[in-house]
């Protein structure tokens, strides 16, 4: 059961968020590369051209020309990918339902799977597979994903071995409604070094580590100030997150929070969202900041906001038209050539730092 209540016109991204259950779909037709039935839940941008995009029913897609065609990388499953990562050009990894984690070292053209030990244990006993959300990778041979019910696992042999743990959570969770937070969902990972690491997830939690992992703070607690929450259950969930360094990082989430630091996270504090005339209040999936503070995210009802980095504050931005559905994720591989994916099967791209974003769905 989804712990985060969901608006009808989302219904589609909290089955993939919030949910611990993939909607049944039509079968691909190898025909078309992105039906209206697509869902793409994550892009990443490898270069200017190339751009590899990953959603459900096991697929994956490839450009090599900026859009103008795409390549369908077969995977050998069929159940949702909900997270991609590349360290070069050729070797990266995959994650997604039921603990799946596939990896390619020929840039996609062959995809292995490898076992993540993401599970845990009901309370009737029965043992069953966490969904992993996204995954982050500093080389080769280190990677960490995240994912249901406080799951974090990592490689530091390129994947021939994962090494599954839950991050126990702070606080008193010795009774009541706390309890709901003792194993929060986690959305998202990412990691500047081999030391240095954020994750985000549900209620609001972030975390952060600098021995790689094996242990974590939680940084939440700077969040409730000068804000109208008063309890850390209140905050919003948090599902996309950036880092650019050991001292800077974005996230995003439920009512278009978006929260920042710059000391390390010894301080997180909300940064304004202005949308005008109409209040900002659908969910924001995922950000992206560059290093002069610029930076652009995506949501619910095809939401997509941007920062100049120096006014502090996130605006609704026009993309040349309106988008009927959700938006997952977004990648840039520098600050002009960036990608949108989201439902119906959309990607959008930009060369011109968003100035205009062309639809390359058929």
């Amino acid at each position: 059961m989804c712990r985060w209540s969901i608006p009808s016109g989302i219904v589609l991204v909290a089955l993939a968020l919030g949910c611990h259950r993939e909607v049944e779909m039509i079968p691909l037709m190898e025909r078309t590369i992105y039906p209206r039935t697509d869902r793409f839940y994550d892009v990443q941008a490898l270069s200017k051209d190339r751009a590899i995009v990953v959603g459900y029913g096991g697929k994956v897609v490839e450009t090599r020309d900026r859009g103008r065609n795409w390549t369908i990388l077969p995977t050998g499953v069929d159940v949702a990918l909900y997270g991609v990562h590349f360290v070069d050009d050729n070797r990266g990894w995959i994650v997604g339902q039921d603990g799946l984690i596939l990896a390619t070292a020929d840039g996609g053209k062959t995809w292995t799977k490898q076992e993540s030990n993401a599970t845990f244990e009901e309370s009737d006993g029965t043992v069953k597979r966490a969904y992993l959300f996204n995954i982050d990778a500093t080389d080769a041979q280190h990677a960490w994903a995240v994912g249901d019910r406080s799951i974090l696992t990592s490689t530091s042999d390129g994947g021939q071995t994962w090494r599954s743990r839950k991050i126990k959570m702070e606080g008193d969770l010795s009774g009541g409604e706390s309890l709901a937070a003792a194993d929060p969902i986690l959305y998202d990972v990412k990691f500047v070094d081999q030391q240095n690491g954020w994750i985000v997830g549900e209620f609001g939690k972030i975390l952060r580590t600098r021995d790689g992992g094996e242990t974590w703070k939680e940084q939440t607690k700077s969040l409730l100030e000068g804000t109208e929450f008063f309890d850390l259950l209140d905050l919003p969930t948090l599902f996309g997150l950036d880092a650019r360094d050991t001292q800077k990082a974005v996230a995003a989430g439920l009512e278009s929070h978006i929260a920042a630091t710059s000391d390390g996270g010894e301080k997180w504090a909300y940064q304004k969202t202005d949308g005008g005339e109409v209040k900002l209040q659908d969910p924001l999936y995922d950000v992206v900041q560059f290093p002069d503070g610029s930076g652009w995210a995506v949501g619910a009802a095809g939401q997509v906001v941007k920062t100049d980095g120096k006014s502090g504050v996130w605006t609704r931005a026009n993309i040349g038209q309106d988008v009927s559905t959700w938006l997952r994720a977004l990648s840039f591989s520098d600050p002009q050539y960036g990608w949108l994916v989201g439902g119906y099967g959309l990607i959008y791209h930009t060369e011109d730092g968003g100035k205009s974003w062309l639809p390359v769905q058929g």
